[in-house]
């Protein structure tokens, strides 16, 4: 064990970041080793359990988090700012999710998801002003208003009709809407499922979450939960930039959730892809939920 590269830490040269000032200065005032223990002993051994046993899942969460990055491009509308700050809650997600911290990893995910469906109103319904006012906490607009305005647009109501019409399923509807007996629509679906984790709601709370102990401690299906939950995250973001960007074409490495055996997408999910991207869609997903 004495060759396996997670055991030894590195602080990074100042070369390594974008913005340095300087060499490193010696400790000033360093914390004392029990605390240390105190604090790292535990997240130390779930990260390492974790990446001993799900390294292709750890794997596949980073790429998709590099192509939400990739997929911000280089024009700055709206959704490049979004974007980047989505970017940054899917990288604290992987990092939560490998300590053990699997609550405030799903956390993560219900910032980014609210922060993709904000940036495609403002990109669809507003401008990049108003969204700069709101950045700037002048401004005020919740994720079911979002959900709400969006669902009115032409392109929207198109995309929910075809969905309701393959599997009685929509992406933004409330429970109560047009659609006789309908539960609600994909987006708010899982914002509501990781809300629960948010909460804290009886089975969602970290001690749930560590099955009865007290923690962190690594939970094999708890990080199976939220791998899962950052795939479906995933895939409804990529869906709101192609609403945001209709000329958005899906980064390479974002097909293995569709063809990767041991991912299963959600038909609602599948059912968008087809829809927005035709033929540009990988036909093998069409048969994974049959």
């Amino acid at each position: 064990m004495t060759k396996d590269f997670r055991y030894c830490r590195i602080k990074l040269p100042p070369e390594a970041f974008l913005i340095a000032e300087g060499p490193d200065l010696p400790p000033q005032d360093l914390i004392n080793e029990n605390v240390w223990n105190s604090i790292m002993s535990l997240p130390d051994d779930v990260s390492l359990r974790t990446s001993d046993d799900h390294g292709t899942e750890l794997k596949f969460m980073h790429g998709l988090w590099s192509s939400i990055i990739e997929s911000a491009g280089e024009t700055e509308d709206v959704m490049w700012h979004s974007l980047l700050d989505v970017a940054d809650e899917l990288k604290a997600c992987i990092v939560n999710s490998i300590i053990g911290f699997y609550r405030v990893a799903a956390s993560c995910l219900r910032s980014s998801l609210e922060l993709a469906a904000h940036g495609t109103y403002y990109q669809l319904c507003r401008n990049i002003s108003e969204y700069k006012i709101w950045r700037s906490s002048q401004g005020d607009i919740l994720f079911g208003n979002a959900c709400d305005n969006l669902n009115n647009l032409d392109d929207i109501i198109s995309i929910n009709d075809h969905l309701y019409a393959k599997m009685n399923d929509t992406l933004f509807d409330q429970k109560n809407s047009r659609y006789q007996g309908y539960s609600g629509g994909w987006a708010r679906t899982l914002h509501s499922k990781l809300s629960n984790f948010v909460h804290s709601k009886p089975s969602y709370s970290l001690v749930d979450t560590w099955a009865g102990s007290t923690g962190p401690i690594y939970v094999k299906k708890s990080f199976g939960t939220i791998s899962a939950l950052y795939c479906d995250t995933l895939a409804l973001t990529y869906v709101l930039i192609k609403l945001a960007r209709p000329d958005f074409k899906l980064p390479s490495q974002t097909e293995f959730i569709f063809k990767f055996p041991n991912i299963k997408p959600s038909k609602v999910s599948v059912y968008s892809y087809e829809y927005l991207w035709g033929d540009d869609f990988p036909k093998k997903a069409k048969i994974l939920f049959l």
